[in-house]
């Protein structure tokens, strides 16, 4: 991994440098998923996830967030909650709710050193297992998760985008105890 790359925890301050990230990644990774009104709209909302960032992004006993850094701009976050937010995953799953990497920082193990901070984390709170959602055209994404020795979950949803759904699929992952 790059040297100079600093992880800490998220901090109120990060907002606007999360979601610009966030919108960044999701125009990459989602641009032959998604028409482009899903990119606009979720663009024009930026100030609004600005607003509410504090009461969705925080580290608490119950939540994890984390920020990568590299010349002091996030260039990678982490989150995600003790217990899973779907109702098809008992509470002995956490939930690693999002983990996005800027395109051209990438394959430099960013990504692997955010998700070990979070399997620590939900080890350390109780979980015995997490899962990650992904939409199932994400194939990159996919991969990435297969790499790391997820396992594909028969579990599947809509993912719902101005009202188009979108199938998304979940990789579950055991954590050691």
């Amino acid at each position: 991994m790059n040297k100079g790359i600093v992880f800490r925890k998220v901090k109120k301050e990060d907002a606007r440098g999360w979601y610009t990230l966030v919108n960044k990644v999701w125009r990459d990774a989602y641009k032959d998923i998604f028409p482009e009104e899903v990119f606009i709209d979720k663009e024009n909302k930026l100030e609004e996830h600005i607003n509410n960032f504090s009461n969705k992004i925080k580290n608490s006993d119950t939540d994890i967030a984390f920020v990568a850094l590299y010349n002091d701009e996030i260039i990678g976050i982490m989150c995600g909650c003790i217990n899973s937010h779907y109702e098809h995953f008992s509470e002995e799953y956490a939930d690693l709710t999002a983990l996005y990497i800027n395109p051209i920082y990438q394959g430099l193990g960013i990504g692997t050193k955010l998700k070990s901070l979070f399997e620590e984390w939900a080890e350390k709170n109780g979980a015995t297992k997490y899962e990650i959602g992904v939409l199932k055209d994400n194939i990159k994404a996919r991969e990435v998760y297969e790499s790391w020795g997820g396992e594909l979950s028969d579990y599947e949803q809509d993912f719902v985008k101005l009202g188009i759904n979108y199938p998304e699929v979940f990789y579950i992952f055991n954590l050691n105890k």
